[in-house]
């Protein structure tokens, strides 16, 4: 898919703990525009979490908007949302999120089987992204046969097989250790100089500064 600009307009999401209201995100307006290679970066209950799943559509605002494209949304049902989701955003997580019993390209197909694209397709675009990340000879192994690092470049091929305009990447080193990271690092690099928006969100100050913009979340506050 092509680039997409993501646009939110005064973003706020609240929690009941009892009688208490957690002011998760307030007032965020932050824009994204399309190609853009930025981490969000702050502390444990900062609120990057929380933003991260209403940018990737995992959740919803209490108020303000959400524009994918121009898309608001917040107009959407939430069979819309999900399809919408599927096609345009890929995702990437610490802990992987990968199914044990399913090898690495089994692993990859699975989202592109729930959008329904053929057998043949599937298998070829899946193929095709566990190449891209250099796991040509891994695609038979499972998780417990891989190493983290080759576990998370399983994730990205999952993320990248569905084609999608943009990518977001949880704590994606979190789990690994430094050269596996700095490899993991790399194809986020090269998948944004191809044009995809890339958005990443860490706690480590060394990963946001490899990327070409930061904002810092403190108390559910962007600044």
């Amino acid at each position: 898919m092509e680039p997409v600009r993501l646009e939110l307009e005064d973003i706020c999401k609240n929690y009941q703990q009892g009688d208490t209201t957690i002011h998760a995100l307030q007032h965020v307006n932050l824009v994204i525009e399309p190609g853009e290679y930025l981490s969000i970066t702050g502390q444990s209950g900062s609120g990057k979490s929380t933003l991260m799943n209403i940018l990737g559509c995992l959740d919803v605002p209490s108020s303000g908007y959400y524009r994918i494209g121009g898309q608001d949304m917040g107009k959407m049902t939430p069979g819309e949302l999900a399809d919408f989701r599927s096609r345009t955003i890929g995702f990437i997580f610490q802990s992987f999120c990968l199914m044990p019993d399913l090898n690495a390209l089994e692993n990859v197909e699975l989202p592109l089987l729930y959008q329904k694209v053929p057998k043949k397709e599937r298998k070829q675009r899946a193929m095709e992204a566990l190449r891209r990340v250099g796991l040509e000879n891994r695609m038979r192994h499972r998780p417990s046969q891989m190493s983290g690092g080759q576990q998370q470049r399983t994730a990205i091929a999952r993320a990248i097989a569905s084609q999608p305009s943009v990518i977001l990447a949880d704590e994606p080193t979190g789990n690994l250790d430094s050269e596996s990271g700095k490899a993991v690092m790399e194809i986020l690099g090269e998948l944004n100089r191809e044009g995809k928006t890339v958005v990443i969100i860490t706690h480590d100050d060394k990963i946001a500064k490899t990327t070409r913009t930061n904002v810092r979340i403190c108390n559910g506050i962007v600044s």
